[in-house]
């Protein structure tokens, strides 16, 4: 299994990396584009992720923006939905606008609102058959 974690956060990054490693091989970028840019590599190489959990919040790119345009990439590409990564959002924004778009836009799994630990992380992966 193949995780994209995408937050302009280092911290975070790296906590979760840390938590999913027994997992999953865990990738990170600091910023949307840079999270676009690691996903269409691993696509070209043969190698997509099964999963991207992706930060909101972003300068440049946001998480919202960056998502939905891996899901487009996917759909050019013929991915069929029940083949497409799965999308975990990562944010502290509960508002209604953020969780909607979030899972009718992006088509995300579940999501997960920062301050969080490993075990709350993990749980709502399994949730969710993420993991």
């Amino acid at each position: 299994m193949r995780i994209l974690i995408v937050d302009d956060d280092e911290s975070i990054v790296l906590y979760l990396q840390t938590a999913l490693a027994p997992f999953a091989r865990c990738d990170g970028a600091a910023s949307g584009e840079d999270g676009l840019l690691l996903f269409g590599q691993a696509q070209n190489e043969g190698v997509p992720y099964d999963v991207v959990m992706m930060d909101i919040l972003m300068p440049g790119m946001n998480g919202h923006e960056a998502a939905e345009a891996m899901r487009s990439r996917e759909a050019q590409r013929g991915i069929a939905p029940r083949d497409a990564f799965k999308l975990v959002m990562i944010t502290s924004l509960v508002d209604d606008a953020n969780v909607t778009r979030a899972f009718f836009e992006a088509h995300a799994t579940c999501y997960l609102v920062k301050p969080f630990d490993k075990e709350s992380v993990l749980d709502e992966l399994r949730q969710n058959l993420v993991l």
